[in-house]
């Protein structure tokens, strides 16, 4: 399985020209699409939610990754093997949660480039080949390198804001629900929000804070927009009171 996730949107040639360029190489490939709206530009927000995402797929996926407003500069293209996992994509910092997360990682640089290749679209050009080579169990284009060699973040494990915003206007923080009780409450441009199990425990108009299911703190409106109703974007900082 090759698992898409970048910051691309589903509007526009791009997705549909990275599954061609995976087909193109293995025609037989199964291609999921995990998210195509990871936060955009935006590196340490969609590292951390690959870092929980990933946990969710088989234990050999292939995960072709490309959130890279670096695209075209000095930053390698990288392979990262967390046992019988691949991740493929930048050296920018992506995939730092995937390091502290396993035990036993390799790190390959990736040494192919096609004949034709863009300045600003690796991920159709390299990443996704490369993908499609290791579902075909063809690693013949990495060079191993030494873990310290990958550039490294040093981002906190747990973010105390908004790290993603869904279509119904849903703020996923980076805040581990194991990280904070039942009782607690938190604080978003002076309003304060108190917990609740589920959507229809949660009065209309009010904000509330649940556990989502991917066992991270969230916070919604029921029947309502949370984003809207509490004037929120990505990176806004979440009071633990």
């Amino acid at each position: 399985m090759i698992i898409l996730y970048t910051d691309f949107g589903m509007n526009g040639p791009y997705v549909g020209q990275l599954k061609a360029a995976i087909l193109a190489v293995n025609p037989q490939a199964v291609i999921v699409d995990l998210m195509h709206d990871a936060p955009m530009f935006d590196i340490r927000h969609s590292a951390f939610l690959l870092g929980i995402l990933y946990r969710y797929f088989p234990a050999d996926g292939i995960f072709c990754c490309v959130v890279d407003p670096g695209v075209g500069s000095a930053r390698d293209a990288i392979v990262i093997q967390a046992g019988k996992r691949f991740f493929v994509g930048p050296d920018n910092g992506l995939f730092e949660y995937i390091l502290r997360a396993e035990l036993v990682i390799k790190a390959y640089q990736i040494n192919w480039q096609p004949a034709e290749m863009s300045n600003t679209f690796h991920g159709r050009d390299i990443f996704a080949p490369i993908s499609a080579k290791l579902s075909n169990n063809n690693m013949s284009d990495l060079v191993e390198i030494k873990q310290d060699k990958l550039y490294r973040q040093d981002w906190p494990n747990k973010l105390e804001e908004i790290i993603y915003i869904d279509p119904y206007g849903n703020l996923t923080t980076g805040i581990p629900a194991t990280s904070i009780g039942r009782h607690t409450c938190l604080k978003i441009n002076n309003t304060k929000i108190q917990y609740a199990r589920t959507y229809a425990e949660m009065p209309d108009d009010q904000p509330y804070w649940y556990i989502n299911s991917n066992q991270l703190v969230e916070i919604a409106v029921n029947g309502s927009n949370a984003q809207q109703v509490l004037c929120a974007c990505i990176g806004q900082h979440i009071s633990i009171i």
